[in-house]
């Protein structure tokens, strides 16, 4: 027993190494994780904000297009898609009032894996509302 605790293979230090490589992955999927948690919290209020003002104005027009840059220079680039069970006025994208509209925005990202992987990944928050304007033709 004594011979075993007195031996100095080495093995103590590449358990250490194994450790500490596992340690340092076990960190680097958490901070992945903590910034997909962030980033999906700001794609549902960016969803959600675009939505409120596009049901308030009835339409997908140059409020909503205003709103979205404004978003944009606050918060980063992302890809937004609309849609509408009907719309009224499709040249103005308008919607009739208490009907549905859906704002759907994207983001492409990368996964930062241990090392050199980096695997892309597209997040995105979908939000609905309806319409809240009269359109009369």
């Amino acid at each position: 027993m004594n011979q075993s605790l007195r031996s100095k293979r080495g093995e103590g230090y590449i358990d250490i190494c194994v450790g500490i490589v596992v340690l340092l992955s076990v960190l680097v999927l958490t901070l992945n994780l903590y910034s997909f948690l962030t980033l999906k919290q700001d794609l549902d209020e960016i969803s959600e904000q675009l939505i409120k003002t596009a049901t308030s104005s009835g339409c997908f027009g140059d409020e909503f297009n205003e709103r979205s840059e404004a978003l944009q220079s606050q918060f980063f680039d992302f890809d937004v898609s609309v849609s509408a069970d009907s719309y009224y006025n499709a040249a103005y994208k308008r919607v009739q009032l208490g009907k549905t509209m859906r704002v759907t925005v994207s983001v492409r990202t990368k996964i930062i894996g241990v090392g050199v992987v980096n695997i892309p990944v597209t997040a995105s928050s979908t939000r609905s509302g309806i319409s809240e304007k009269y359109w009369k033709g």
